[in-house]
């Protein structure tokens, strides 16, 4: 918890409730949070400003929101290039947004290249020069490009 003059509460709080609805005017949602009080310095309506730790997964997928796109199903996909730098379409599953990015659980390992950029250019089995994402080249030079970014960053 940080306390209103910027300096950190030195006891660690546990969070007991939280509301499921987003307030969409402000973005926020209703929390409660117990801290202990030993010296008497936490007071009924202070303002102050907390920090929570929902869950950290070590071994998360994050991919670039620009690289997934859906099926005629509405399944979510992503466009890969396989070790022969050939396309793979690859079903994914996404948890959720983190950021601009999505979290993805399944249909992804670490170290696969998604195709961010050009995948109007490609489709499954062509083969393709990769580059790293923002240096992809106008259609038309020599062979396809792709613009990829690795898989396996972590949340």
């Amino acid at each position: 918890m940080i306390l209103s003059d910027g300096s950190e509460y030195p006891h660690d709080g546990t969070l007991e409730v939280a509301e499921v609805a987003v307030d969409e005017g402000t973005g926020s949602v209703t929390i409660r949070a117990k801290f202990p009080n030993p010296e008497k310095n936490l007071l009924p309506g202070m303002f102050v400003h907390a920090r929570l730790l929902a869950g950290v997964r070590e071994q998360a997928l994050l991919v670039p929101q620009q690289g997934v796109t859906r099926n005629a199903r509405g399944e979510p996909t992503a466009m890969v290039v396989g070790a022969d730098n050939k396309v793979e379409l690859r079903k994914i599953k996404t948890e959720r947004a983190v950021g601009n990015r999505w979290l993805v659980s399944e249909g992804l390992q670490p170290g696969d290249r998604v195709i961010t950029e050009g995948l109007q250019f490609i489709r499954p089995g062509v083969e393709v020069n990769p580059q790293p994402a923002g240096n992809v080249q106008p259609a038309g030079q020599s062979g396809a490009q792709a613009g990829t970014a690795a898989a396996g960053q972590k949340e």
